[in-house]
């Protein structure tokens, strides 16, 4: 399996990192980022996953060239990989409403 299969269903594996990912699918190329305290991963006043984005899926995402994070702002965009991803992601996301495991 190559490397960019293996990153992807690294970053595939998490339900935090999908739902950024699908929301950044879903995002015309002309809307402003999507910022982390409204939809589509809002904070559920639990403080282990705002740590967890924090420390964990967002440098993950961000390392790997998914988004581009800007912490000051609290927000994300598409990276400068996230085009090579981008039909996995758009057919994931088409699909995503028939599979559990996408959206447990």
């Amino acid at each position: 399996m190559s490397a960019l299969s293996d990153t992807l269903f690294e970053v595939l594996a998490n339900e935090h990192r999908r739902r950024i990912l699908f929301a950044l699918v879903d995002l015309p190329p002309s809307e402003p980022p999507i910022y982390l305290d409204a939809p589509p991963d809002v904070a559920s006043g639990d403080s282990t996953a705002n740590i967890e984005r924090q420390h964990i899926h967002l440098p993950k995402l961000a390392d790997y060239g998914f988004i581009e994070w800007h912490r000051n702002l609290n927000a994300v965009e598409p990276g400068p990989r996230f085009e090579e991803y981008r039909p996995v992601l758009e057919l994931l996301f088409e699909y995503r409403g028939e599979s559990p495991v996408l959206f447990p």
